[in-house]
């Protein structure tokens, strides 16, 4: 929340300087912030998503997304060649009333140097995802980027991690129950009978009642059979549990942060083509690790300000892998892969 206000408290106050501080003829307020731009080496970027949808009828499905974009880049105070990013997003789908995607992420980076070939930066960010169960994660801090070639370069981050999983127990003792599958048995059956033959018709209960006839049944159809079991197979195992261990709950541990980078801009940068690939494995535990894949292509349109976007993110929870992950409750819990791919149109002032 004070970062939101500050933020926004800084570019009222840059504003108000742009538009009275400098002595510029003929002004207009881009004419103002772009002067103000060349004399201060500094430009500001701002981009704001929202998007909401409502399926009723057959399908019942609503979707609200919304996210905040802001990016400075320049001379800050006595830093100079700095990139501030504070991006904010946030979805929330229901399908049958249900949560069907629920997450939202809050990001902070300030870099010094951006554009030089080493710049030192802090992160922080916190984020939750609902759909596999992370109700919270912190992580902040430190790390360097450093360009190889043109438009490639490559960053580490070592970061302090809290995250926090839906409570859910793995079980790890118990006592075995068997079941078996019959291999001899005694068949008996329900027949409904077709054809008989008069046994006694005088048989009567008492003196004075009416006869009652008797048969002995000759034909008839099975209509239902079951059997005893007399030898038995043991067939498999069930298991009645006597010991668990909490897998959820609340987590601190550090992470390494490796992350390669190219971008490109082609056709006169009409075309802007970011890939980022983030490798976050555990420092005391290179198996437990989160991959993720980040695809931003960018088209410019007739007009400076709007564009066409494709964005595509994969990310990969080792959490979740049955093959890596020994415990294979918790493996089974949710998919190791998620993935999105989105197409539209940013609007940035």
């Amino acid at each position: 929340m004070y970062l939101k206000k500050f933020s926004t408290l800084y570019f009222l106050l840059l504003l108000w300087n742009n538009l009275f501080s400098q002595e510029i003829e003929n002004s207009s307020m881009i004419d103002s912030l772009e002067t103000t731009t060349e004399q201060t080496g500094r430009e500001m970027f701002t981009t704001f998503d929202i998007s909401y949808s409502n399926d009723e009828g057959n399908t019942d499905f609503q979707s609200l997304y919304y996210g905040f974009n802001f990016v400075l880049i320049g001379d800050l105070g006595p830093f100079k060649d700095t990139e501030f990013l504070f991006d904010f997003s946030r979805t929330d789908d229901q399908l049958d009333g249900q949560p069907f995607t629920d997450d939202q992420a809050l990001t902070l980076k300030f870099d010094i140097w951006a554009n030089q070939r080493f710049s030192p930066f802090l992160f922080l960010q916190k984020s939750f995802d609902n759909t596999v169960g992370l109700k919270n994660r912190l992580n902040y801090g430190i790390g360097g980027k450093v360009g190889l070639i043109k438009g490639l370069s490559i960053s580490y981050a070592f970061l302090a991690e809290s995250e926090t999983y839906n409570t859910f127990y793995g079980y790890t003792d118990s006592v075995a129950t068997d079941y078996y599958v019959y291999t001899d048995s005694v068949w008996y059956g329900e027949y409904i009978y077709t054809d008989s033959v008069l046994l006694d018709e005088s048989y009567y209960y008492y003196e004075n009642d009416p006869g009652y006839n008797t048969f002995v049944y000759t034909d008839s159809t099975l209509i239902d059979a079951w059997s005893v079991g007399t030898d038995s197979t043991v067939d498999g195992q069930t298991y009645t549990r006597t010991d668990s261990l909490d897998l959820g709950g609340k987590n601190n541990f550090f992470r390494h942060s490796f992350r390669p980078k190219i971008k490109l801009k082609l056709f006169d940068e009409n075309v802007v083509f970011d890939y980022r690939l983030y490798y976050k494995p555990k420092v005391d535990d290179f198996e437990d690790f989160l991959l993720e894949h980040e695809l931003k292509v960018t088209l410019s349109t007739f007009y400076d300000a709007l564009s066409l976007n494709l964005n595509f993110t994969n990310k990969y929870n080792s959490r979740y892998d049955p093959n890596r992950n020994k415990n294979k409750g918790v493996a089974n819990l949710y998919d190791m892969n998620d993935q999105n791919l989105t197409i539209g149109f940013e609007f940035m002032f």
